[in-house]
């Protein structure tokens, strides 16, 4: 006989296949959160999974706050600043990122099979952080710059493989099947299906 009811099996599989789906996304999100760039800790963050295409709208409290002066001690241009008095070295955002600490996995998103699952960042920022030809942010100039273009004014960019091309990287050499394989685990790690049956 077999050791698990079969009767349902149709069903149960949507299911596993709709938990696989969210839990693929979250982790991929986690992975594109720590391989990708850190400044304020916004771009980071501003990684969103949705039923729709994400836009990249969303502005920095903190480089809005830097902007307009609202941090002390801090000079507002992106540029490899000397060590100061306080010991830091860097740009005003490689001192805020001492602090990096990346946020917990997402919660997974349950989506039926027949609807796209969308994962995008939504800083306003985004296509300069992931190097996008033609995508500039006025970092260190106002007409403002190419993050490859950024790569070579600072003493390093951010991403730990300190490539300004590491999403290209994340997607050709399709790291995101580590997030795939993780979800699968996690998906099926609680099940206990034998296919073996007595005839």
């Amino acid at each position: 006989m077999p050791n698990k009811d079969i009767s349902h099996l149709t069903a149960d599989l949507e299911q596993d296949m709709i938990r696989l789906k969210g839990k693929v996304a979250s982790a991929m999100v986690q992975d594109l959160q720590a391989s990708g760039p850190w400044w304020t800790g916004h771009f980071a963050t501003s990684w969103k999974i949705s039923e729709t295409p994400v836009e990249p709208i969303t502005k920095a409290r903190k480089r809005e706050e830097i902007k307009d002066g609202d941090i002390v001690a801090f000079d507002a241009p992106l540029h490899w600043q000397d060590k100061g008095e306080d010991g830091m070295s860097g740009s005003t955002y490689d001192q805020i990122r001492k602090s990096r600490s990346l946020p917990g996995r997402k919660k997974p998103k349950k989506v039926p099979l027949e609807k796209d699952l969308y994962i995008g960042n939504e800083a306003e920022y985004a296509g300069f952080a992931v190097n996008n030809p033609g995508a500039t942010a006025p970092v260190g100039d106002a007409a403002g710059i190419t993050y490859y273009e950024h790569s070579q004014v600072v003493n390093e960019i951010t991403p730990p493989s300190k490539n300004p091309d590491w999403y290209k990287v994340y997607m050709q050499t399709e790291q995101y099947n580590d997030a795939i394989s993780l979800a699968l685990a996690e998906t099926f790690k609680a099940k206990n299906i034998s296919f073996a049956a007595d005839y």
